[in-house]
């Protein structure tokens, strides 16, 4: 199944069940931000979640981080991740990113 098939079939879930679906991209083609000690952050406006650090990590176990790939699934079945709860960017509130 394709993933924008997928990802349609999930949303008609919800909105059947009448649930919010929350949809982001910034797991995937988001904007990181690197601290002068090297930690990288995803979403660096609102969650600031820790993916790794440059000094320690390679780029690609940055890029597939445990934290980074938790959120990735969440989105994906329409779900809002644990590190997002609570935010007040445009995904939680209710508006598109």
């Amino acid at each position: 199944m394709s993933y924008l098939f997928e990802k349609l079939v999930i949303f008609m879930k919800y909105k059947i069940l009448g649930r919010r679906f929350y949809f982001c991209e910034e797991p995937w083609t988001g904007i990181f931000s690197v601290r002068s000690n090297g930690d990288v952050r995803c979403c660096p406006c609102y969650a600031q979640v820790k993916i790794g650090n440059i000094y320690e990590s390679s780029m690609h176990e940055i890029w597939n981080s445990e934290e980074l790939i938790k959120m990735r699934k969440a989105f994906r079945k329409g779900e809002l991740p644990n590190v997002c709860k609570g935010q007040l960017c445009p995904v939680v509130v209710g508006n598109k990113l």
